[in-house]
C-alpha cells in the first residue's frame, strides 16, 4: 500500500471546527485524502441541547462511523480535545492505524492524578478541579462567566472581551458541548502511559504554551520509543488556528518521517 491507499483523518479541539484544520496543503501529507469529521454539536451536526451529557467516547464513535469502511489505512491529526476523541477511536481502527499527529493532547485528568509531572503544571490541574464552579456548576456551564474563564486560559487575559460579537455568539452556542468536553478531560483520569499506542507518533507543543499543556505533552510522549517529542517555537496552544504554518510544517516532517521509514520496509 502507498499514499494513495491512506486517509489523514483530522480531529478537532473544543470551540473550534473541522475549519481548524482545512488549510493543511496537500503536499504537507503526501497528497494523501482528508477526512474533515466535525464533533458531536458542531455543525454540520445538531446542536446538543443543554443537560445532555456527551463523553469524548460518544465523539470517538460518531468519528469512527464517519470514517469510510474501505480498508484504506489512516493517519490521525488532533489538537487539544481532539486528541482524547483520537484515543477513544483509534482502538477501533484495529490494523488500519498508520500514524499519529497530537497538536498539545490535554489529559487534565491523568495531570490532575500523577505523581511524577512538573509540581507545577500538577497545581494548576488540580487548581481548575477545586475551583468552586468551572467543573461543577451546570448552570454555569458553557455560559458567558465560564467561557470568559476558559477562552482567556488557554490565550490571555481579556481575550474573550476582544472576541467579535460574533465569534462570542458562536461560543455561546456551542457553550454547552464545550464545557462536556472539558469535563472529559478533567474527569478522565487514564494515567498517560496506559494509552496504547504503537505507531509511529509525533507530540507537537508550543514554547508559549501554559505550564500544564506543555506538561501533558511531555508526560504522554515519556517512555514512548515510537514518539517524537518537538517544541515548536514562538507559538502556544491555539497555534493550529492562530499561526497554522508552524503547525502544518511539523506535520510535513511526520509524514515524512513516515514515508522515509515506510522505504525502507513495508507499510
Amino acid at each position: 500500500m502507498g499514499a494513495q491507499d491512506e486517509a489523514v483523518l483530522f480531529i478537532h479541539s473544543t470551540g473550534t471546527g473541522p475549519f481548524l484544520w482545512a488549510g493543511v496543503p496537500d503536499v504537507a501529507i503526501g497528497g494523501r485524502r482528508k477526512l474533515f469529521p466535525a464533533n458531536l454539536g458542531y455543525p454540520p451536526n445538531d446542536p446538543v441541547e443543554r443537560g445532555r451529557t456527551v463523553t469524548a467516547k460518544d465523539d470517538a464513535n460518531a468519528i469512527l462511523a464517519s470514517v469510510p469502511d474501505d480498508g484504506s489505512r489512516i493517519h490521525v491529526v488532533a489538537h487539544s480535545y481532539g486528541a482524547l476523541v483520537a484515543l477513544e477511536a483509534i482502538p477501533g481502527f484495529v490494523d488500519r492505524l498508520a500514524s499519529v499527529f497530537f497538536y498539545e493532547p490535554v489529559l487534565f485528568g491523568a495531570l490532575r492524578t500523577s505523581n511524577d509531572a512538573d509540581p507545577e503544571a500538577i497545581a494548576q490541574a488540580r487548581s481548575f478541579a477545586a475551583h468552586p464552579w468551572f467543573l461543577h456548576d451546570m448552570d454555569k456551564g458553557g455560559r458567558v462567566e465560564w467561557l470568559e474563564m476558559f477562552i482567556d486560559y488557554w490565550n490571555r487575559p481579556g481575550s474573550w472581551s476582544r472576541m467579535p460579537e460574533q465569534m462570542r455568539e458562536l461560543s455561546l452556542a456551542l457553550g454547552w458541548k464545550m464545557f462536556q468536553e472539558v469535563r472529559a478531560v478533567f474527569y478522565d483520569e487514564t494515567p498517560f502511559d496506559a494509552w496504547e499506542l504503537t505507531v509511529p507518533t509525533t507530540v507537537a507543543h508550543g514554547d508559549r504554551t501554559t505550564v500544564a499543556s506543555s506538561a501533558m505533552s511531555r508526560s504522554f510522549a515519556r517512555g514512548r520509543s515510537n514518539v517524537t517529542l518537538v517544541e515548536v517555537a514562538g507559538v502556544g496552544h491555539m497555534a493550529p488556528l492562530t499561526q497554522a504554518t508552524k503547525v502544518h510544517d511539523e506535520l510535513a516532517r511526520h509524514i515524512a518521517r513516515f514515508d522515509e521509514a515506510a522505504r525502507g520496509g513495508t507499510r
